[in-house]
C-alpha cells in the first residue's frame, strides 16, 4: 500500500528536477527547477507524484524540438490555499496531445501559451486526499448508451483501431520509428485547425521528401500521409462531437475543413454517417 504524509516538498522536486536533467540534456532539453519557497510541508504520497512528474515532463521531451527548455515552478496560489505545481515547456504548443498526461495519478491542466505550454498542478495545503484521475467507474460506459449510439461508436472505432495497434506493435519491437510516428502525430494535432495543413506542409516540417514521407509512412501504418491526416482530423471531429456542445460547423473548422458541406460529405463518405445524426444519437445519452 502507498502512504502519503506531511512532507517538505521543495527539496522533494528540486531533487527530482535535478535528477532528470541529464536525461533533458541529452535530448538537448534545458529542465530548470526555481521556486521562491524555503520550506513548505504538504501531504502528499512521494512515489505517485515522482510517477506523474516524471512520466510528464519525459513525454514532453520526447516532443520537443532541440533547444527548447522545460521549467518547473513551485508557487502558492493568491490565497495560499493550494502550492501550484507549474511544468511550462517552450518551442511548441503540446495543448492537443492529450496522451501527455493521460495517465499520470495526479491530474495536471493543461494551458496553451504562445509559444508553448503550461501544465498545473493543485496540492490542497490542508490533508486530504489528492486529486487525481477519475476512476473508470465515474464514466459513463456504453453500456449506458442507446444501442443506435452503440452501434455507431462501434462503426467508428474500426477505423481507427488497426492503426493503433500498429503503433502500439512499433512501440515494442522498433522503438524509433514508433518515435518517428509520434513525432508525425503530434505535428498533425498542433496543427488540426489550419486547412492548409497538407502533406506538403508535413514533408517541410519533418525535412523529408514527399516521396520519403509516404514510404516511410505507409510501410509503418499502411495508410498515406494524405490519408494519416485526413482521419486524425476526424478523430478529433469525432471526440468534439462526443464531448462538447459546439456546432457542427464550429467542429468543422476546428478540424481543419475547409467548409461545412466538405467536412459533411467527407464524414458521411468514412462512416456512412452523417455528423449531425451522430450528434442526435449522442444526445440521449448526455442529456438524461
Amino acid at each position: 500500500m502507498i502512504y502519503s504524509a506531511d512532507a517538505d516538498i521543495v527539496p522533494f522536486l528540486d531533487g527530482l528536477t535535478l535528477s532528470m536533467q541529464s536525461y533533458a540534456l541529452a535530448n538537448e532539453i534545458r529542465l530548470t527547477f526555481s521556486t521562491k519557497i524555503r520550506k513548505q510541508l504538504v501531504n502528499y504520497q512521494p512515489y505517485l507524484l515522482s510517477q506523474s512528474l516524471v512520466q510528464l515532463i519525459c513525454n514532453i521531451i520526447s516532443l520537443l524540438p532541440p533547444k527548447s527548455a522545460i521549467k518547473v515552478r513551485l508557487s502558492y496560489n493568491l490565497h495560499k490555499q493550494y502550492l501550484l505545481v507549474e511544468v511550462e515547456n517552450t518551442g511548441i504548443n503540446l495543448i492537443l496531445v492529450n496522451e501527455i498526461c493521460a495517465n499520470t495519478q495526479y491530474s495536471f491542466i493543461g494551458q496553451p501559451l504562445p509559444e508553448g505550454t503550461l501544465y498545473r498542478l493543485l496540492l490542497p495545503l490542508q490533508k486530504q486526499t489528492p486529486v487525481q484521475n477519475q476512476p473508470e467507474g465515474a464514466i459513463k460506459t456504453t453500456n449506458d448508451l442507446p444501442q443506435f449510439y452503440k452501434e455507431i461508436q462501434k462503426h467508428l472505432r474500426s477505423h481507427f483501431s488497426q492503426t493503433e495497434k500498429l503503433l502500439a506493435t512499433l512501440e515494442q519491437s522498433r522503438p524509433e520509428e514508433a518515435a518517428f510516428m509520434q513525432k508525425i502525430n503530434t505535428l498533425i494535432k498542433v496543427n488540426l485547425e489550419d486547412e492548409n495543413f497538407d502533406t506538403h506542409a508535413l514533408c517541410k516540417a519533418m525535412s523529408l521528401s514527399r516521396t520519403q514521407l509516404f514510404r516511410r509512412v505507409k510501410s509503418l501504418i499502411r495508410q498515406a500521409p494524405a490519408t494519416h491526416i485526413k482521419n486524425m482530423r476526424l478523430q478529433k471531429a469525432k471526440e468534439l462531437i462526443e464531448t462538447t456542445d459546439c456546432t457542427i460547423s464550429e467542429i468543422a473548422y476546428k478540424t481543419g475543413f475547409q467548409t461545412l458541406s466538405h467536412f459533411t460529405r467527407i464524414y458521411k463518405k468514412q462512416y456512412g454517417v452523417l455528423p449531425s445524426v451522430f450528434r442526435q444519437a449522442k444526445r440521449p445519452a448526455t442529456n438524461e
